[in-house]
């Protein structure tokens, strides 16, 4: 071996130490870095020199900086990332809704509706008194009211809803978007493997943070870049990435569609389908059955109201205005409405006759068809009691994602976390490697003087 190969090797090797200790101090500087990974140089020895006298080495060289990451373990967070992502934002959807009822209360619709049949009960006892007439005149327009308030409130979290969801696909959008221009970074970078580590960090923690959205799954290509398939939807593949957006369905209701594509797609487990869910299903069932109670309620009071004559002889009125059978339009009928003498208590005008005053109390213990066979406040109770079974389901499911997501993210860090001790340990080879490396160049040099004082 020449005097020049063996300078070759040495330069060799101290530029791949040299390199090594950059990347070395490199993790050592991200020790705490947010979604920073361990990187590695990878050694390799130097395509060997064929010569007449065999093969000899040529020193040593790098194969690329290499992530300490496992995409199996990236995987699995992403993915129960997903589910504690809906799960958690079901539980808050339907928190709110358990709020708007209000339920144990005093001021709740359970109360309310309890309360008009206590006036009619007091209204029994009393039925020629002008105080128990407005009571109960005033009970029913309570529990109107009530009914209104609920519903109106029910719609604006649909709202609210339906805004989140709008922001939810901007933010995926624009994540996809930055996966895309870090992919093309990556390729202008020479690759995955030649100083993109850090950018392939970025990426990663641009898929982190939108995984809770929906079921994404990251396919690595050989240049370095990614495929994200988000659902059963390539999203991004390579610099080129697809928008999402918010689209009505054809049945009715909201679902998401890829920009210019004719149908609409599943995201799979996360927040998009839990607000879809929510906005498609679970508010128009909670909706439909207070309407349902509502109509219970206003039908059943007007139909043994209409029985009943007022002090002036009238018959066939209604205590409430027959046109409101949803939640949002449940009134007063308008003659109750003015004058608390409209309301019927007795079959006749004979004073002291409460025949229609008990029969209206008497709805508090009587089951309904229009309710399954249930009494109003059992309807009520069953269907607030259904809220909350929901609300559980998705609290335990919450509870269990966020310890396997813990988990996941603390052994994902035992893989790709940074240990000082560990990167110090290293770099005390790499520098005796370089110092040995040195060490060749001065052999080097002090052969070369000795073939020189020989001339």
């Amino acid at each position: 071996m020449s005097l020049s190969s063996l300078l070759s090797i040495a330069r060799s090797a101290l530029i791949t130490h040299q390199t090594a200790i950059g990347v070395t101090s490199h993790n050592i500087a991200n020790a705490n870095t947010p979604g920073f990974s361990r990187q590695r140089l990878t050694l390799q020895a130097a395509p060997p020199l064929r010569t007449p006298a065999g093969t000899l080495g040529t020193g040593v060289t790098d194969a690329g900086v290499h992530r300490a990451r496992d995409t199996f373990l990236d995987a699995a967070v992403r993915r129960e990332s997903a589910l504690l992502g809906g799960s958690t934002l079901t539980r808050d959807l339907l928190t709110g809704v358990e709020q708007l009822f209000g339920e144990p209360s005093g001021t709740g619709l359970g109360v309310t509706l309890d309360g008009l049949f206590t006036a009619f009960s007091d209204l029994a006892n009393d039925p020629s008194s002008l105080a128990t007439r407005t009571l109960a005149r005033d009970a029913g327009r309570n529990l109107a009211d009530r009914f209104r308030a609920l519903a109106q409130g029910l719609a604006q979290t649909g709202l609210d809803a339906t805004e989140q969801l709008r922001d939810v696909i901007g933010t995926l959008n624009t994540a996809l978007g930055e996966v895309a221009q870090i992919n093309a970074e990556i390729v202008g970078a020479g690759g995955v493997n030649r100083s993109a580590a850090d950018l392939a960090d970025q990426r990663d923690q641009i898929l982190d943070s939108i995984a809770g959205i929906g079921a994404m799954r990251a396919i690595p290509r050989d240049n370095g870049t990614i495929a994200v398939v988000l659902g059963d939807q390539l999203v991004v593949d390579g610099s080129f990435s697809r928008q999402v957006e918010l689209r009505a369905l054809a049945g009715g209701g909201t679902g998401v569609a890829i920009v210019g594509t004719t149908t609409s797609f599943d995201p799979g487990e996360g927040r998009i389908r839990s607000l879809t869910t929510y906005l498609n299903i679970t508010l128009p069932d909670v909706r439909a059955t207070l309407d349902q109670l509502a109509a219970a309620v206003v039908t059943e009071v007007n139909t043994i109201h209409q029985t009943g004559t007022t002090p002036a002889g009238t018959t066939a009125t209604d205590f409430f205005d027959p046109a409101g059978l949803t939640a949002q339009t449940m009134v007063l009928a308008a003659p109750v409405g003015a004058s608390p003498l409209a309301i019927a208590t007795g079959a006749t005008t004979a004073p002291g006759d409460n025949a229609i005053a008990l029969a209206l109390a008497g709805l508090r213990t009587q089951g309904l068809a229009s309710l399954g066979g249930a009494t109003a406040g059992e309807f009520y109770i069953s269907a607030v009691g259904a809220v909350g079974v929901l609300t559980r389901n998705a609290e335990s499911q919450s509870v269990v994602s966020d310890v396997l997501v813990s988990n996941l993210e603390t052994r994902r860090s035992s893989v790709s976390g940074v240990s000082v001790d560990e990167e110090m340990v290293n770099l005390i080879g790499q520098q005796q490697a370089f110092a040995a490396a040195s060490r060749i160049v001065t052999v080097a040099d002090e052969m070369m003087q000795d073939i020189l004082r020989m001339v």
